[in-house]
């Protein structure tokens, strides 16, 4: 088995945890320490994951219809927009938007918020839709597509700056935003909410539009000399040429993971697909090339929560990276990947061949830490 392994954010900003604190993890440090290591620039999860199963991140890529299929939906070729809850806390001069990670709404408390504003979006035609507690949708006319700017790159952070910007249609998406947030204030699921000392859910943001239809190659159109192969210098007709069809620009052949983005890239690119299991000891041995993709550590972060920050990467060391570790020097990995995607840096390191047991041994007493990776 050839594996790649994508971890998000092991080793997280000072600010929410300094890098004398970071935890020790023994399997992934002495994977590292005998790689080839290359890094480029810090990067979210999700970017990673749009990279390694093939789309180029940029602000159009369609995160709406994408997760909507891995969430059991039917996109289609329709436009969709994820429209998800959050909290937005006001302070004096900042407005700070927290996502599903800190307020985890519950199913039920999706449904009568969207309940609400639904009877409110019927103004414009446009209708949420609840398939996942954090992660709601509308369908949206091609021509009211906003601008808009992806929920993980303003989680933790202030709003004044990727606020939706007009598609050019009738819908003014801001306003919108602002509308359905009022509709918000008194609702009974944020009286319930308060009175339980929660968050309240009192906004929505919009993100992710775009349609799968975007995704379709350019196709030219043909050429019937060319087809036919017309020779002008002897005026010749000879069979066409047959070409092979394209490879599968996938290098990945099976996808094991639990995240939304994944699943969905997946599903779109027709791959097999596994369900994340607690560790390495519950992958299922294929021939395939496997991407495990592993973001208990992002959802911690996002949450702002550095005890279970702590537990995951802990976790993490002890059911993946050290089992991998004894996998690959007993040869049943053949090929390992890691890529650690953080806010600093990205780090792909790369193990071609399993060393001897002593090699390991002075690859593990020379590991260093976590940290030291970031810079060199």
């Amino acid at each position: 088995m050839k594996l790649t392994i994508l971890a998000a954010d092991l080793i997280p900003p000072e600010a929410f945890i300094s890098r004398r604190d970071l935890p020790a993890m023994p399997g992934l440090q002495t994977l590292l320490a005998q790689s080839t290591l290359a890094r480029s620039g810090g990067r979210f999860l999700e970017e990673a994951c749009l990279g390694e199963l093939g789309l180029k991140v940029i602000y159009t890529n369609p995160i709406a219809p994408l997760t909507l299929l891995a969430d059991g939906g039917e996109p289609g070729e329709d436009t969709w927009l994820r429209a998800d809850p959050v909290h937005l806390h006001i302070s004096r001069d900042n407005v700070q938007l927290m996502d599903s990670h800190v307020i985890e709404p519950t199913l039920e408390e999706a449904v009568a918020i969207a309940a609400t504003l639904n009877a409110h979006l019927a103004n414009d035609g446009l209708k949420i839709e609840v398939r996942d507690a954090a992660r709601w949708y509308l369908r949206v006319p091609t021509d009211e597509m906003p601008e808009t700017t992806p929920l993980w790159k303003v989680s933790g952070g202030s709003v004044f700056e990727h606020l939706p910007q007009h598609g050019g249609g009738k819908i003014n998406w801001r306003g919108l935003q602002n509308e359905l947030q009022m509709l918000l204030n008194d609702h009974p699921v944020n009286t319930a909410r308060e009175s339980r000392g929660e968050l309240p859910i009192n906004g929505i943001w919009f993100w992710g539009a775009g349609s799968f239809a975007a995704l379709r190659s350019n196709i030219k159109p043909a050429n019937p000399a060319r087809m036919l192969g017309v020779q002008n210098s002897r005026n010749e007709i000879r069979p066409p040429r047959l070409t092979p069809p394209p490879k599968n620009p996938n290098r990945h052949e099976l996808v094991v993971a639990k995240l939304a983005l994944a699943r969905g890239l997946a599903m779109k690119a027709k791959l097999p697909l596994n369900n994340l299991p607690s560790g390495y000891s519950g992958l299922p041995f294929s021939e395939l090339n496997t991407l495990v993709v592993l973001h208990s550590a992002t959802r911690a972060l996002r949450a702002n929560q550095r005890h279970d920050w702590m537990l995951a990467v802990e976790a993490m060391d002890r059911d993946w990276f050290a089992p991998v570790q004894a996998a690959f020097a007993r040869k049943t990995i053949t090929g390992l990947t890691l890529l650690l995607p953080n806010e600093a840096a990205t780090l792909r390191a790369t193990i071609e061949r399993p060393p001897q047991w002593k090699v390991w041994k002075r690859f593990k007493s020379t590991a260093k830490p976590l940290a030291d990776y970031l810079h060199g």
